[in-house]
């Protein structure tokens, strides 16, 4: 089995090279220019680099060694952030008024990881930096001193949708304005990111800003106003209602993925699995679908929310429920592969298919859910 599973990467990447690479060297009327090469996410994605799809696209790259392809999509968003002074969701004009949850700094430590060039982390540090404080001050603070999706800029849509945008859980049950959340995955994510841009200073420079030690543990705290003691999983925090949300989500086990819990807590959210396991693996969330949800609900899933829960019941030695999970979202994309000849944005973990409910149109997403499925497959030792 592992074998089989093994076998598609090398024509995977082999289609990524020659499908899915762009070079937009000059503006033009619908994209920003970049400085490099750039591997798009996959034909429904416009030409165009987005920033969350890059970290999944790159685990691909790095795992089949194209590290070059890896290193020029970071450095592409780099070039974004120095010139709007945070990474915008993409280089499409459309798409400059939000950002999308905060990868950067796990970006440029798989990169460091690759290929152990400190000067390059050296270089690429002040700008980790400048991101992180991005995220951490106006408009993302709340009164909790936790955090909030909230677009940078006007846009042509209201605000509301531009922060759902920002989630990425378009039209998700999990909250209808962001603005007005703590929601678990990106304050799970912020506290990781202070620790880890410490520990790269330290790796880059011997040391490290302490602020963002006490950063990290501080928040790490305060996730409990994410955390129902009676349920045992988390929620995202209605700050403004001062009430947690009633929608269980694949975003209450980010911290797992993150590695900010102790092992009693670890143990009461993987007890959750329940809610959102299907013979394709994993559901978005627990809730009913309806016509409001678009993709981000059951019987839905993405490939990002794969890798995220399944690295995180690895961490935590779930190896067992990880390797039922994983194998059933791998056959299903591999058996789907095999029967449309394309990788999909989302797949009907229900049915097995990639269809959805009400017909809404799917599109072809090689690049990123070929870095979820190769790291899958290492995840799970079937390589």
């Amino acid at each position: 089995m592992s074998q089989n599973f093994h076998a598609l990467i090398p024509e995977i990447k082999s289609r990524i090279k020659e499908e899915c690479v762009r070079e937009t060297p000059q503006d033009n009327e619908t994209l920003i220019g970049l400085p490099y090469p750039y591997v798009i996410s996959g034909k429904g994605k416009q030409e165009a680099l987005y920033y969350w799809d890059t970290y999944f696209i790159n685990l691909g790259l790095l795992r089949m060694r194209m590290i070059d392809y890896a290193r020029h999509n970071v450095e592409n968003l780099i070039f974004l952030l120095r010139k709007f002074g945070y990474v915008p969701a993409s280089n499409a004009r459309e798409m400059l008024t939000h950002s999308q949850p905060p990868f950067l700094p796990w970006m440029v430590r798989d990169i460091y990881r690759a290929t152990g060039e400190k000067e390059w982390l050296r270089r690429m540090l002040p700008d980790v930096v400048h991101e992180f404080k991005f995220w951490t001050s106006k408009p993302h603070t709340t009164p909790t001193g936790l955090y909030r999706y909230h677009p940078a800029k006007e846009g042509a849509a209201d605000p509301a949708t531009l922060a759902m945008a920002e989630s990425g859980w378009i039209d998700s049950p999990r909250f209808t304005d962001p603005r007005s959340f703590n929601a678990v995955d990106l304050n799970a994510l912020l506290s990781r990111n202070a620790r880890m841009i410490y520990d790269l200073q330290v790796e880059a420079e011997g040391h490290g800003d302490e602020l963002l030690l006490q950063t990290s543990a501080a928040m790490k705290k305060m996730m409990d106003f994410c955390w129902n003691e009676t349920e045992g999983f988390y929620f995202d925090n209605n700050f403004e209602e001062k009430k947690l949300s009633s929608v269980k989500s694949l975003a209450g086990f980010m911290p797992l993925f993150v590695e900010m819990v102790d092992e009693k807590r670890a143990q009461h959210i993987q007890s959750h699995l329940k809610a959102f396991t299907a013979p394709g693996g994993f559901t978005l969330t627990d809730q009913p679908y309806d016509k409001t949800s678009s993709i981000w609900n059951a019987p839905l899933i993405q490939a990002p929310y794969v890798y995220t829960t399944l690295k995180g019941l690895c961490d935590y030695d779930f190896m067992e429920d990880a390797a039922d999970i994983g194998t059933n979202w791998l056959t299903m994309v591999q058996e789907n592969y095999a029967a449309t000849g394309e990788l999909w944005a989302w797949y009907n973990a229900a049915d097995r298919s990639v269809r959805h409910p009400d017909g809404v149109d799917n599109s072809p997403m090689l690049s990123l859910t070929a870095g979820v499925y190769a790291e899958v497959v290492d995840c799970l030792g079937l390589d």
